[in-house]
């Protein structure tokens, strides 16, 4: 059964139980159950519907919704099962974003939320070591939250939460690779908190726009996508230099 399928039939259920925001989804196992399918299934469903605002995910908590079931519209046209698609997207739109946020962080940090951003890598290395593809996203995303926080502007915050969902299909890949989870995402990482320390706000964007290239490039040897056609630069260093 195509994505789709499972969105439209879940929209509908939702619509048939004329859920209110804020009330709370089945569990996924029990939508599994409910609609005949596998959980990695629903998963990806749940994923899609997040980052509609249609509903929130709360860990530990469950599946809330976020729209009334009168109010539900999705537009399939923008939907895709083409996980190579939906990483493109991922690694395009955080180019265009963290940057951006980290220039602007670089230039208002707080001591306390450098530490923070000092935590949030401890627990990627931690993530990294155990294999654990979960607490690695989570990691990552806190960082970009935080230096979300750092700039003051509650709405690049709401933005870089919306850019953080759905991040595991991202990560499941870079998981599989000590070589390239340490020595360009961790190492980035690095770079751009010491940037942050030293207030020095071009460098930080620099190191961001480093950090998402070298993502690219070696993610394009997997999934044969290669950086010009994301980016739509013949270099890595002709983009930096834009």
């Amino acid at each position: 059964m195509k994505i789709n399928d499972i969105l439209k039939r879940i929209i509908a259920y939702i619509q048939e139980q004329k859920y209110k925001k804020g009330d709370k989804l089945p569990s996924e196992r029990d939508l599994a159950i409910l609609l005949g399918v596998s959980r990695t299934t629903i998963r990806e469903a749940i994923r899609r519907l997040e980052e509609r605002g249609i509903i929130i995910v709360k860990r530990g908590s469950g599946i809330y919704i976020n729209k009334s079931a009168e109010t539900l519209v999705i537009d399939y046209r923008l939907e895709t099962s083409d996980q190579a698609t939906l990483i493109k997207d991922h690694l395009e739109a955080r180019l265009m974003i963290i940057p951006v946020v980290v220039n602007c962080a670089a230039a208002r940090a707080a001591e306390k939320e450098i530490l923070d951003l000092q935590n949030c890598i401890v627990n990627m290395s931690r993530a990294i070591v155990a294999k654990e593809l979960k607490l690695l996203a989570e990691a990552d995303s806190e960082f970009c939250r935080v230096l979300a926080i750092m700039t003051k502007n509650h709405k690049l915050v709401r933005l870089v939460d919306q850019l953080n969902i759905g991040s595991e299909v991202f990560w499941e890949y870079f998981i599989k690779s000590d070589e390239f989870v340490n020595n360009v995402i961790f190492a980035g990482y690095v770079e751009i908190v010491n940037a942050i320390k030293r207030k020095d706000p071009v460098e930080a964007m620099e190191s961001a726009k480093r950090n998402v290239i070298d993502a690219c490039e070696w993610l394009s040897k997997i999934i044969d996508t290669p950086c010009t056609q994301i980016f739509g630069y013949k270099t890595k260093q002709n983009y930096i230099n834009q």
